[in-house]
């Protein structure tokens, strides 16, 4: 390299450190950190019909100045049913980030989302008494309630 593509670089590197050590202070989103929640619970849902769910999730909120919304997570679960003659259960992850344009509070303290770009990302396992087995992989994206790409399969095989 010639001298004096040296020195315009050497002041380039100089003026971007000197533009980044004089930044405006810029107020940071505020997030409540990373929650982890975890479920275990069985329910009977009718006489001999039973269902049970375990799951762990971990997800994170960050709301910016503006009130752009951005959650994160990860789940795992499974879950089971078991009725006369038979039984199902599954078990699976997610993956997932949405991001809403705003959020409205309402004065009993739920949130409604107005979601802007959410992606998920997620396998289950569904196996049923007779045999039956079914693998779902999820991987979309939709954008602004419209869809955007699907590319989830699921494939089903007897035992």
């Amino acid at each position: 390299m010639d001298t004096k593509n040296a020195l315009r670089l050497a002041a380039g590197i100089a003026a971007a450190a000197a533009l980044m050590g004089a930044a405006a202070p810029v107020q940071a989103a505020s997030s409540q950190g990373a929650t982890q929640t975890s479920t275990e619970s069985c329910t009977e849902l009718a006489p001999e019909v039973t269902t049970c769910l375990t799951m762990d999730e971990r997800r994170n909120v960050v709301v910016t100045p503006s009130g752009v919304a951005i959650l994160q997570g990860y789940r795992e679960y499974s879950d089971s049913t078991t009725y006369p003659g038979g039984s199902q259960s599954s078990e699976g992850t997610r993956r997932y980030v949405s991001v809403f344009g705003s959020s409205i509070q309402t004065p009993d303290g739920v949130i409604y989302y107005d979601a802007k770009v959410t992606r998920v990302d997620g396998s289950d396992v569904l196996s049923y008494s007779d045999g039956l087995t079914c693998v779902l992989d999820t991987n979309f994206v939709e954008a602004n309630g419209t869809g955007g790409y699907n590319h989830s399969s699921g494939t089903c095989t007897m035992n």
